[in-house]
């Protein structure tokens, strides 16, 4: 994989939140996640894939994973979700990576929104009193599939900038899953290490005219 890989993220017009299986999809690419530490394949694959409609200016994500077994307890907004399995997004909008937000969804549809911010001597602080208004999800386990689905709309009012062409944000996708196999971490961009938190290896999101 590229060191720095760029994601186009296309423009679509669309009526309301796609389904979960609606043939817009077919049209917005599909990146695989693969382990974060190697790069290599992971035993259960997972992918995900980003359009936009500049009119109603919303961002929509689709997770899709397959899964074994669901490990989700948490109930509450911003409980430690990645202590569980998730999906998780990082971006970094402002051309700023010691400043981005992490987004998280379980299984069981639960949020966790916060930003992070490093301090001048290195370290991390999250800030989760920040609460993305209008963030809308849905998450189906289909265990007969072995397939777990997670679709997100962002509206462009969580973040500091509007999607513009020319200006790409930077960020990662993840997604942590666990069964009887042990805990597998799984990234876009591999960091080379047991931790999400690596802005340096942010990837571009392309805004496409």
């Amino acid at each position: 994989m590229a060191k720095f890989a760029r994601y186009p993220c296309h423009n679509f017009s669309v009526q309301a939140q796609p389904g979960h299986d609606d043939a817009l999809w077919e049209k917005v690419p599909a990146q695989p996640l693969c382990d974060v530490m190697t790069g290599e394949s992971p035993f259960l694959a997972t992918s995900f894939q980003i359009f936009r409609d500049d009119k109603q200016r919303l961002l929509f994500i689709r997770f899709q994973g397959e899964d074994d077994e669901i490990h989700s307890s948490f109930k509450l907004l911003d409980e430690p979700l990645y202590r569980e399995d998730v999906f998780e997004l990082f971006l970094a909008e402002e051309d700023d990576l010691q400043r981005y937000k992490e987004l998280e969804v379980s299984p069981w549809d639960v949020h966790f929104d916060g930003q992070i911010s490093y301090l001048a001597d290195g370290s991390r602080r999250l800030n989760c009193s920040w609460d993305i208004l209008g963030w809308k999800t849905d998450t189906k386990y289909e265990k007969h599939k072995n397939r777990l689905t997670s679709l997100w709309t962002l509206p462009y009012t969580a973040f500091a900038f509007q999607p513009s062409p020319g200006k790409p944000w930077r960020f990662n996708a993840f997604r942590i899953d666990r069964s009887v196999r042990g805990v597998s971490l799984q990234a876009w961009q591999e960091t080379g290490q047991a931790n999400f938190h690596v802005p340096e290896r942010f990837g571009y999101l392309d805004f496409e005219a």
